[in-house]
């Protein structure tokens, strides 16, 4: 009797909707031992009784091999006095919430639910919503934790007798599966016209394959929102689909039947390979293959391909073999957020689709596909959305926060009993659609993990609709100066102990002096920063304007060099050159900046005479995708030292630019040679700052490290010159890891005592 035990087993992360408590009542039973497993709240709660060996053993393997898409960030084990259970049991959910829990993500389809939906013989046959433990919508449909069927939107599905019997049998590998269903209990598709009415069709997935095949676009309905589809080999269809949307330039994502056809058009390392098949199924931003087998009008001007695999049985049964390659764009207008309400998308996307394909389970979360790039073989999540969110990450601190985030590429952090629940993208809030998407998922966050804030974490900027709403609250706000997020998004995901040299490069961020920053080199851990360097201040004209068409950064550059630029932007009319210069002569909607993003803009202009974009970061990604790999020189450039900061001239630079312009330079070059040169005066001041303060560890954060040419030959010269480099992968480098950081930033600041709540940034980040 002395080797039986019994314990009380706490399991926090990832631990519902993935199979976890069939798993365990397996695993218990093939050990012989007894007891019971629970959802309590969001955690897995087990009363485990047996031989000691055994019960070790059990536990063990727990950890080393959970289910498919678990993710066991703590376990907690209570041993009590022994008691014996009549067998292993699963009991019913409860919803005790003391110990903290994560909300799984949806999940891509599995390998056998597909080869479900292709055996004739199978009674899942061509069924559209077929899955299992293993896979299928999580997230989107939740509406309260625990994850049960009653707290999803499958609670309107009552499972037949057959799916029953799956779901109660520990053998069947649906045992316990919260969206079992099949097409005599499940959800139904329907097809419908543009205008919402129904067409009489028997199997309408195979007649939405039909009209894709011959060009027509269809608004279909996913796991998180509505996809605007067409036949990715059509060239007319993607032009109308594109003039429809009103979206003349963005790249277009591409889902690709399988692998081998992805092969085809892209080129696929072993780590993207990875990505594409593994269950988040996300977007990949792939390097083209030439000649291009698919029109050139899906990333017109750039030279890689965004590319997913098909995610749902759904998506598996609109391809056959003459229609390998699909157009999923998200459905939504140009700038708003994914459609994922039925009336809202028959209103909204009715005149830019010719059909709907719908089915009936209400998307409760909207959500849309995730985007991920490979960088030296290694993930960087640059949207995070389907498959990806909420994500979450331990931070050791007690209090709660809601971080608001940016105003471009919105997203929340929530933290709470010292993890960060990180949401997914959601838009941009200047768009109304965007921002009360953004304050219900507010709710659905606090409500899915029962938290209550205490402290309210926001930008500086208080033109922003996030800081706006903070300040409206009560008191316990923190403000964070926006490249400081930016910074210690990439501390937290690392976990640095130790202050950091941070290289933060965007486009806009309001600074402490306000000036917009976007050029920064500073000094600093997750609780303050010091600035000890930037790029030199110009004065930029136009305001939101001066973002959208790079020729006013270019003209804004030339007229603070001294330099006509009516010929050197010969495209726009002269009349407007010569405003935006009477207007700076007068401090007109003027605004000083240190943005790298705005330099870039200018280089564009004047290269690839790109001065207007249509999609954010245009100009820079063209400049990006001309790039001639093997250049290595580098222009002039100069840093000078102003007020104990270290300042970076771009003269000297737009200098060189001009010059190999005039000697007929190719855009491939002069594109080479400015990224190069960006590194240089970079990594020159870096060293300069470590000749003084001694710190070796950099961190690279902001949207323009999205640029992996710049992020390699970055990383490549630091690690040459000794230093240790980190750069965020987890978390998006760009906007939509800002909220992340802003909650890292002021849990370190409360814990510290060292910020005055509501203050203008000034007294909490120096």
């Amino acid at each position: 009797m002395n080797d039986l035990k019994r314990y009380t087993v706490h399991i926090t992360g990832i631990v519902q909707g993935v199979g976890m408590r069939p798993h365990i009542y397996k695993a218990a039973n093939q050990l012989g031992l007894c007891g019971w497993v629970s959802n309590q709240g969001a955690t897995v709660v087990i009363k485990i009784a047996g031989g000691n060996k055994s019960i070790r053993e059990f536990l063990t393997a727990l950890l080393e091999n959970p289910p498919v898409g678990a993710k066991i960030s703590n376990i907690k084990i209570e041993s009590e006095c022994y008691k014996a259970y009549n067998g292993f049991s699963i009991i019913n959910s409860s919803t005790d919430n003391q110990l903290q829990g994560f909300i799984p993500p949806d999940m891509g389809i599995c390998d056998e639910c597909i080869k479900e939906i292709r055996d004739k013989m199978n009674r899942r046959y061509m069924y559209p919503f077929t899955n299992c433990t293993s896979c299928g919508p999580r997230y989107s449909i939740i509406k309260t934790l625990p994850y049960d069927r009653d707290n999803t939107s499958m609670i309107a599905f009552e499972m037949c007798p057959a799916c029953m019997s799956e779901y109660e049998s520990p053998d069947n590998r649906r045992f316990h599966a919260q969206t079992n269903c099949c097409a005599d209990c499940g959800p139904k598709l329907s097809l419908l016209d543009s205008n919402g009415k129904p067409i009489d069709s028997i199997h309408p997935v195979t007649s939405a394959r039909q009209l894709l095949y011959e060009g027509r676009l269809i608004g279909i309905k996913g796991i998180g929102g509505y996809h605007l589809a067409c036949n990715a080999f059509d060239e007319k269809a993607i032009d109308l689909l594109r003039k429809r949307k009103r979206r003349p330039d963005r790249p277009l994502a591409i889902m690709a039947v399988n692998l081998e056809s992805a092969r085809l058009i892209c080129k696929i390392t072993g780590k993207e390979e990875e990505i594409l098949t593994s269950r988040q199924r996300p977007i990949v931003l792939l390097e083209k293959k030439n000649p291009q087998l698919l029109p050139n009008n899906i990333a017109p001007g750039i030279n890689r391909l965004g590319v997913m695999l098909p995610y749902t049985s759904l998506h598996h049964l609109l391809f056959h073999e003459e229609l390998q390659y699909l157009i999923m764009s998200s459905g939504n207008i140009s700038g708003m957020s994914i459609c994922y309400k039925d009336e809202e998308a028959f209103e909204k996307l009715k005149d830019i689709v010719d059909f709907f394909l719908v089915h009936n389970r209400e998307i409760l979360t909207p959500i849309d596909d995730s985007v991920v790039r490979v960088v030296d073989e290694k993930e960087m999540v640059s949207r995070s959305g389907r498959g990806y969110s909420p994500s979450t990450l331990q931070i050791d601190v007690s209090c709660e926060i809601m971080a608001m985030g940016a105003e471009q590429k919105s997203a929340l952090c929530l933290l709470h009993k010292g993890y960060a629940h990180s949401t997914q993208y959601m838009g941009n809030l200047d768009e109304m659609n965007a921002y009360e998407e953004y304050l219900k998922n507010m709710k659905r966050m606090k409500v899915l993990l029962g938290a209550e804030p205490q402290i309210i974490a926001h930008d500086l900027h208080t033109g922003y609709l996030s800081t706006q709403w903070a300040i409206k609250q009560s008191d316990g706000r923190i403000p964070i100066q926006h490249h400081h997020a930016h910074m210690v998004a990439c501390i937290a995901e690392h976990d640095l102990k130790k202050d950091a040299i941070g290289i933060i490069y965007d486009g806009t961020g309001m600074g402490t002096d306000g000036a917009v920053w976007g050029g920064e080199i500073l000094i600093g851990s997750k609780g303050r920063f010091l600035r000890v360097g930037h790029w030199k201040y110009v004065t930029l004209q136009g305001g939101d304007s001066a973002i959208k068409e790079p020729w006013r950064s270019a003209a804004s550059y030339l007229y603070a060099m001294g330099i006509n630029s009516e010929e050197l932007l010969n495209s726009v009319s002269s009349l407007k050159v010569k405003a935006l210069q009477n207007a700076i002569r007068h401090n007109v909607n003027c605004f000083k900046s240190s943005s790298i993003g705005r330099l870039f803009d200018c280089v564009s202009a004047l290269v690839m005479k790109r001065m207007h974009i249509t999609y954010d970061a245009q100009a820079a990604i063209e400049l990006e995708s001309v790039i001639e790999p093997d250049v290595t020189d580098f222009y002039p450039y100069s840093i000078k030292e102003e007020e104990e900061k270290l300042e970076v001239g771009y003269k000297e630079i737009l200098s060189g630019v001009l010059r190999d312009l005039k000697d007929g330079m190719t855009a491939s070059y002069i594109s080479a040679k400015f990224h190069n040169t960006v590194c240089e005066a970079t990594i020159d001041c870096v060293c300069k700052i470590r000749s003084k303060c001694g710190i070796d560890d950099i961190v690279l954060g902001g949207g323009v490290f999205e640029n992996a040419y710049l992020l390699k030959k970055m990383k490549r010269g630091l690690k040459e010159r000794g230093f240790y480099t980190y750069h965020n992968m987890n978390i998006p480098t760009n906007d939509g890891g800002i909220a992340f950081g802003q909650a890292a930033a002021a849990a370190q600041m409360a814990k510290e005592g060292n910020y005055v709540s509501g203050s203008s940034g000034k007294d909490c980040n120096h």
